[in-house]
């Protein structure tokens, strides 16, 4: 079984709220939305609840492989995260960065290979990371966060610059990934918003199931 439970959440910078009294229960399987105008502090609970940031208040508890915790140490170990602000290393090839990735996850490093092939990344492995466009360093960025099937994939945005057969690529590592995952999404994207079967608006602090969204996606199935 996983589930994710956040709970009475909040976080500012300085004097400054950003959000506060976030609170949402998450399933196997469910796919999250997390929407809002920019600023209101998307990036923010996505690093949180990653276990990348420590919120001013609240409690996120994790459960997977029959253990709850709380810790982010628990949620980093069990997570796949994709953002922006990540950072990969330039001078390495996509090749070596994915052995390097297997090494640090404890994963085969052939276990990002199918992941490369469909992102069509496999056919360029011996490119220097630094000589990436923008499309294919996000789709590398992608290819990390969902390989070694993580219990937890959070995206941020995940769409950014990616072209049509990207996103298609995306839209079906999600579909896949989410029998065995929660996954939350970052994105205010018309495009991405019916990916998801909940959603929670963090101006409103509100939590909906999208019943409308998971009845379109159990029809395309």
């Amino acid at each position: 079984m996983i589930a994710l439970q956040v709970e009475q959440v909040g976080h500012h910078y300085g004097k400054r709220p950003i959000f506060e009294e976030v609170r949402f229960s998450l399933e196997l399987g469910d796919v999250l939305a997390c929407v809002g105008r920019n600023g209101s502090g998307k990036s923010t609970l996505l690093r949180i609840i990653a276990g990348l940031l420590t919120p001013r208040a609240g409690t996120i508890t994790l459960l997977c492989d029959g253990t709850a915790s709380s810790a982010p140490e628990w949620r980093r170990l069990h997570s796949g995260y994709c953002a922006p602000e990540v950072a990969l290393y330039d001078e390495l090839t996509i090749d070596e960065l994915a052995r390097f990735h297997a090494a640090c996850r404890g994963i085969e490093p052939t276990a990002l290979s199918p992941l490369l092939e469909e992102s069509g990344l496999a056919d360029v492995s011996r490119a220097s990371i630094g000589e990436l466009s923008s499309g294919m360093l996000q789709r590398l960025k992608l290819a990390l966060a969902f390989a070694c099937s993580p219990a937890l994939i959070i995206l941020d945005e995940p769409s950014t610059n990616l072209d049509q057969r990207g996103i298609a690529t995306l839209h079906k590592w999600i579909e896949r990934a989410r029998k065995d995952a929660i996954i939350i999404i970052a994105t205010n994207l018309e495009t991405e918003l019916p990916w998801c079967n909940c959603r929670y608006d963090l101006e409103a602090r509100t939590f909906s199931h999208a019943w409308s969204n998971a009845r379109a996606l159990a029809d395309h199935e």
